[in-house]
């Protein structure tokens, strides 16, 4: 399935909203490269067409705070979406929307084991778009010093790579598992050194 074009999954004014939010100027990671990588990441999952409208409202709100992040984004759906779409679709795409949050998906959930790999496919970005991907997210985050984002951002990654894998679709993992652990590993080391030493060297 090839990704639809914006205006063949909603209505041109729910699009212009989400696309007036998603280029929202404290989003340096959170934007629209990471929306369009996403949809295609989700193109080659074989992504249907509720997922990719999921995916168009997954962090359609994001203030950096998960999981009221996901739950205002899914709510948002409700309220884009009751004059468009039956209830049964504008509650698979709000759940699709909370999977994000967390991540973890059933066995027998191939819809929302789809959209939480295409979150995560950037994970498994080459080495300089990862790093751009990290840097990204730091911008989002002035407020914390250099060494509080090392220690964040540290156990973050730990508890990430005790997961027993990233990607719960086979394409996921064919894909992006192996360099996106690689990625974690090689980033968790750096900060660990600039934890270990009290913060990063002037």
């Amino acid at each position: 399935m090839v990704i639809p074009e914006a205006n063949e999954l909603l209505p041109e004014e729910v699009i212009g909203d989400l696309r007036v939010r998603w280029q929202e100027p404290h989003r340096h990671y959170h934007g629209m490269s990471h929306l369009v990588h996403g949809l295609q990441a989700l193109e080659k999952l074989g992504g249907t067409r509720l997922e990719y409208i999921a995916f168009w409202f997954h962090d359609a709100v994001h203030s950096n705070t998960t999981p009221q992040d996901e739950q205002a984004s899914a709510a948002l759906v409700g309220q884009l979406l009751a004059q468009h779409e039956d209830r049964d679709d504008i509650a698979e795409i709000q759940r699709l929307v909370l999977l994000t949050a967390g991540h973890h998906t059933e066995l027998d959930d191939p819809a929302g084991q789809r959209v939480c790999d295409a979150d995560l496919s950037g994970l498994g970005a080459e080495r300089e778009s990862y790093r751009r991907n990290v840097a990204g997210i730091r911008a989002e985050l002035p407020h914390l010093s250099d060494l509080e984002w090392a220690m964040g951002r540290s156990a973050f990654l730990s508890r990430f790579l005790r997961r027993e894998r990233f990607f719960a679709t086979v394409v996921g993992y064919k894909l992006w598992e192996q360099t996106a652990r690689a990625n974690l590993t090689d980033e968790l080391a750096e900060l660990r050194e600039v934890v270990g030493s009290g913060g990063p060297t002037p």
